[in-house]
């Protein structure tokens, strides 16, 4: 199969196999940053909404439900979806959408009539926003792993790299301006606009325009044609001598796709149900070093950087598994299933930690920060595997397509169940 190169400047040469995979992996950045944008913006939302205590107080709750919820439908929809679907165009309307969404949230972020605006409007209108984030990446996700699924394995590990290097990032510029800025706050009655989370909208707007950009790149550079013959060997034909015959798709029912991969589906159903219980662990145990504390374990540094040893286990557990030499790649839905299942047994030792500084069973920093780099670490594993070996066990071009909304759809069902049942944990360390 040809892997022309695409980029020569002079000792630099890129093949077209090697920006298809970092194209990918942009597009999982994009399709998870909007997320951690709305995540990471609690605080100034808690401070925007200070006149209207209760919906500061739900608005991380809320914000995950809305999505959560909307994602849900929204794949389900789009996994029905599959006559004459195009994914490609999925993908591209996704982020144009997401790109018009963060231009809009930034701009709310400093513009007076937007920080003076009714809490209670400005809450419904965030809400809104939440929304349609949350349709535009259900289409670009889902149009982003039926394309991954036809070309190969290594492109669903590019996606799933990418998801997680956009989860290590905010902890990392979090950290980094706690250390540069200090214990720093806004004076009363000062300016309430907010450049850093306008820089951090507007970042999810250029990923998002960036990812569409090498997408459009790629395709340029005989990505079509690939995709082509690709479905040519799938179908078992002689590449050198096929013609590609358009025909009308065949829609895959989903009681087929169930047959082939449920191992597979319910893995990652429970992987992400059970890893919502990181932030709320993460936001509750504090150092079990005493007063006065060095300011490394101050819990302003300390909370973000156990999201940091999470994010960096997740980012090692996906990474790896695309080296078939550190053998982290599991290949046998029944083993991953399993797998997923074991990991309930993390929530009990997270109980042994200095949960809301009332004490630790195990009296170790070390040992907590150990859990959370494992969780991850465990996540990144199961949610790459899983979604790397869906097409080894579909049987045609349509059935790997349509598994890609297919997988969607128990992802974000995992996220929702996930989001319900961090409530209870919320009340049981409480």
């Amino acid at each position: 199969m040809s892997d022309p190169i695409v980029v020569d400047v002079g000792p630099v040469q890129v093949r077209l196999s090697q920006l298809r995979y970092f194209t990918y992996t942009i597009i999982g950045v994009g399709l998870l940053w909007p997320w951690n944008c709305f995540l990471s913006a609690a605080g100034f939302y808690g401070h925007r909404l200070d006149d209207a205590p209760f919906l500061a107080k739900i608005y991380s709750s809320t914000m995950m439900s809305v999505s959560t919820v909307t994602s849900t439908i929204a794949n389900v929809v789009l996994a029905r979806k599959q006559r004459g679907a195009n994914y490609d165009k999925r993908i591209k309307v996704g982020f144009a959408i997401t790109t018009v969404v963060f231009v809009i949230m930034a701009l709310t972020c400093v513009i007076p009539a937007a920080i003076r605006m009714a809490s209670p409007l400005f809450f419904v209108g965030l809400m809104v926003m939440v929304w349609l984030s949350a349709v535009a990446t259900a289409m670009s996700q889902n149009g982003t792993m039926a394309t991954a699924n036809v070309l190969g394995p290594i492109y669903a590990n590019a996606v799933m790299v990418g998801q997680a290097v956009a989860g290590v990032l905010p902890a990392t510029a979090l950290i980094l301006s706690i250390f540069i800025t200090g214990a720093h706050k806004q004076p009363a009655g000062g300016d309430d606009r907010d450049f850093g989370v306008f820089l951090y909208y507007l970042t999810a707007s250029v990923i998002a325009v960036a990812a569409v950009a090498l997408l459009v790149y790629c395709q340029r550079h005989g990505d079509h044609e690939m995709y082509q013959r690709l479905t040519a060997m799938v179908e078992g034909d002689d590449i050198e001598d096929s013609t590609v015959v358009e025909e009308p798709q065949v829609e895959v029912p989903f009681s087929v796709l169930w047959a082939r991969l449920h191992y597979i589906v319910l893995a990652i159903f429970f992987t992400f149900a059970v890893t919502l219980a990181f932030p709320v662990f993460a936001s509750s145990v504090t150092s079990v070093r005493p007063e006065p504390r060095s300011f490394l374990y101050t819990d302003q540094v300390f909370i973000p950087f156990v999201f940091f040893m999470w994010n960096i286990g997740d980012l090692a557990g996906r990474v790896l598994c695309g080296y078939p030499r550190a053998r982290m790649l599991i290949t046998d839905p029944k083993l991953l299933f399993w797998y997923s299942l074991a990991r309930f047994g993390f929530i009990p030792l997270f109980f042994t930690a200095n949960l809301n500084g009332a004490g630790a069973v195990i009296k170790s920093d070390w040992w907590y920060l150990l859990l959370q780099f494992l969780f991850g670490l465990s996540n990144g594993q199961l949610a790459t595997s899983s979604f790397m070996v869906v097409g080894d066990h579909c049987k045609s071009e349509e059935e790997k397509e349509a598994a890609g909304g297919f997988t969607t759809i128990f992802l974000s069902v995992g996220l929702m169940v996930g989001s319900l049942l961090s409530y209870l944990l919320v009340w049981m360390i409480q």
